[in-house]
């Protein structure tokens, strides 16, 4: 008899391990989308009047993750948030560099042998909610051009671009900076082409 109820006890024992076991299991991580720019819009893209040697994009610290970013200026303008669904391919910086040095490499099969140096300081890249049906997607960043063979400064710029997205929602935040993206390329090539037209200045520090 004794023997029995010892046998039942350590059966109940063992389950009750089991079932705590079981509980500790990490339960699997939801999916999530992942997103890029996508084909951009080559109608622009080109090679700048400036010869360009070299692009570099920095990002802020709090962009330096696939995360995707947003923020609710109507309720908490304090407070940077992440959507839980959907991630960048890459961290938003090396994204955007990419799509920055398709551009100004379009059609240009030669390699750059001098020119200036590109460095773009990538300061914000989110989705911004004025309400909780209208949100933009935010650029911010600034531009310096740097002489060839130094961090001496040629020219800078600051760029503020804000892009209405279709949805309030994360693809629609995506769709928002893409247009961002696209919209930041343009003026970027739009101002090397005026800083080349300035005569002798930018264009002969850049090695023309």
């Amino acid at each position: 008899m004794a023997r029995k109820l010892l046998s039942r006890t350590l059966t109940a024992m063992i389950c009750v391990f089991a079932l705590g076991a079981c509980g500790s299991v990490p339960r699997a991580a939801p999916g999530y989308s992942v997103h890029d720019f996508g084909p951009l819009g080559t109608a622009s893209a080109r090679p700048p009047a400036l010869p360009i040697r070299n692009t570099e994009v920095v990002s802020a610290p709090w962009l330096a993750s696939t995360s995707m970013h947003y923020r609710l200026m109507y309720a908490q303008p304090t407070r940077r948030q992440v959507f839980v669904e959907s991630r960048w391919a890459a961290q938003p910086g090396q994204l955007f560099e990419l799509a920055v040095k398709r551009t100004l490499k379009a059609n240009d099969s030669t390699p750059t042998a001098s020119g200036c140096r590109l460095r773009v300081e990538l300061d914000e890249f989110a989705q911004v909610f004025a309400s909780e049906r209208e949100s933009s997607g935010v650029l911010e960043a600034r531009v310096f051009l740097l002489a060839p063979r130094s961090d001496q400064l040629v020219a800078s710029r600051s760029f503020s671009l804000a892009r209405p997205a279709p949805s309030a929602n994360a693809a629609g935040g995506v769709a928002a900076l893409r247009e961002g993206v696209e919209q930041f390329n343009r003026e970027l090539l739009g101002w090397l082409d005026a800083l080349a037209g300035e005569g002798a200045g930018p264009r002969g520090r850049c090695g023309t």
